[in-house]
C-alpha cells in the first residue's frame, strides 16, 4: 500500500476561502501550454490535449478535501495546479518496455520509479487530499511530486476503500477506461459530500469517427494497428453524450455544469500525431548527451508552442460548420 507516503513534504498553505481564487488563477496562462509541452514533448499533441483539459478544469475549484481518482503519475494535476519543473525534467525519462509499445501495445510509463526524480522549481498553489490509480508504478511516480497527502490503489471496477461523504471536491478524467463504469459512478456518488461535486471529463463514442477506421478496407487493419496501438479496446465505457448522462442520472448525479472542450478537428490530428513515431523518439532522445538533448528540446518545444497555440480552443472546427465534441466535462452534484 502507498497510504501515506507524503508525511515528510510540506504542503502549499490553502487559506479557507480560497477555492474561487484558485479556480480563476491560470485560466488564461499563455504559458500554461509550455509547461505541458516541457512535460510530454515528445507527444505535443498529447500536450494540447492536456492543456485543454487544464482549461476546462479552471471552470471548477478543487474545494478540499479533494480526491484525484484515477491520477496516474499526477503529471496533469501538477501542472493544472500551478506546478513547474525545470525545463530539462519530462516524462519520458523514466520508461520501459519500448520494444513492446507498438506490438504489445505496452505503457512505457508503468515501470519502476527508482530513478525517477521530477526536478520542482514550482509547488503546485495546494494539495490534493487522496490519489487513486490502478498501477503502483504509476503512485509512486506520483509520491515524488509532493501533491497528493494520500495515495492508494485501486481498480476502478471495484468499491471505493474510503467512507461516504468524505470528499467536497471529486475529480476524474478516466471513467471511459472502466469496464464497470455504472458502478464507478455510483462510487464517486457516495464519497462525494452532500454540498460537494463531482468533476468529470469524459470522451464521447464520436472520437470513433474521427480515425482512419472507415478507411480500414484500403489502409489494412496493419495500418490501423500501428497508428491505434488497441486505444479503443482500453476504453470499454465510451459512449454518446445521452448515455452518459443517464449513467449519471441512474448514479444519482444531477448535472450543474457541462463545457465541451475536445472537437473533432483537435481529435483527428490527435489521431496521428507522433503516436507511432513515440518509441523511437524516446530512445533517439535517451541515447543524446544531457547538453543536445536539452539544446534540441528547447528548440523543440519553442516550435510546437507556437505552432499549437492558435489550436488551444474549445471552438476548433476545421469548417464554418461547428464540429461535434469529443471530449465534455461535466460537473455534477449528488441528488
Amino acid at each position: 500500500m502507498l497510504t501515506n507516503v507524503l508525511d515528510a513534504a510540506t504542503p502549499p498553505t490553502t487559506k479557507p476561502g480560497q477555492d474561487a481564487e484558485n479556480a480563476s488563477r491560470g485560466r488564461h496562462d499563455p504559458e500554461k501550454l509550455r509547461r505541458y509541452l516541457n512535460a510530454y514533448w515528445l507527444r505535443p499533441e498529447n500536450a494540447l490535449w492536456m492543456t485543454l483539459r487544464s482549461d476546462a478544469l479552471e471552470r471548477v475549484s478543487f474545494a478540499t478535501p479533494a480526491i484525484d481518482v484515477a491520477c496516474g503519475d499526477g503529471i496533469h494535476t501538477f501542472l493544472h495546479l500551478g506546478g513547474a519543473f525545470d525545463p530539462d525534467f519530462d516524462v519520458f525519462e523514466a520508461v520501459g518496455s519500448l520494444d513492446r509499445v507498438r506490438d504489445g501495445h505496452a505503457d512505457m510509463f508503468d515501470v519502476p520509479a527508482a530513478s525517477y526524480a521530477p526536478t520542482i522549481v514550482t509547488k503546485p498553489r495546494m494539495r490534493i487530499d487522496t490519489g487513486l490509480d490502478l498501477k503502483p508504478n504509476l503512485l509512486s511516480k506520483a509520491a515524488r511530486l509532493g501533491l497528493y497527502e494520500r495515495l492508494t490503489p485501486h481498480d476502478g471496477n471495484e468499491r471505493i476503500p474510503l467512507p461516504t461523504d468524505s470528499f467536497r471536491t471529486v475529480h476524474c478524467n478516466a471513467a471511459y477506461w472502466v469496464r464497470n463504469v455504472n458502478g464507478l459512478l455510483a462510487e464517486l456518488a457516495r464519497i462525494t459530500q452532500p454540498n460537494g461535486r463531482v468533476v468529470l471529463q469524459v470522451k464521447l463514442d464520436t472520437i470513433q469517427a474521427c480515425t482512419f477506421e472507415s478507411l480500414r478496407e484500403t489502409l489494412g487493419d496493419r495500418f490501423l494497428d500501428i497508428l491505434g496501438r488497441g486505444r479503443f479496446a482500453t476504453w470499454p465505457a465510451l459512449a454518446s453524450r445521452d448515455v452518459w448522462e443517464r449513467r449519471f442520472e441512474r448514479a444519482g448525479l444531477e448535472m450543474t455544469d457541462l463545457q465541451p472542450f475536445i472537437t473533432a478537428a483537435h481529435a483527428r490530428m490527435w489521431d496521428v500525431g507522433l503516436r507511432p513515431l513515440a518509441p523511437l523518439l524516446v530512445r533517439m532522445a535517451n541515447a543524446l548527451s544531457p547538453e543536445t538533448r536539452s539544446s534540441i528540446k528547447r528548440d523543440w518545444v519553442d516550435l510546437f508552442n507556437e505552432l499549437l497555440a492558435p489550436l488551444r480552443r474549445f471552438d476548433l472546427s476545421l469548417s464554418t460548420v461547428p464540429g461535434t465534441p469529443v471530449e465534455i466535462q461535466y460537473v455534477l452534484k449528488p441528488r
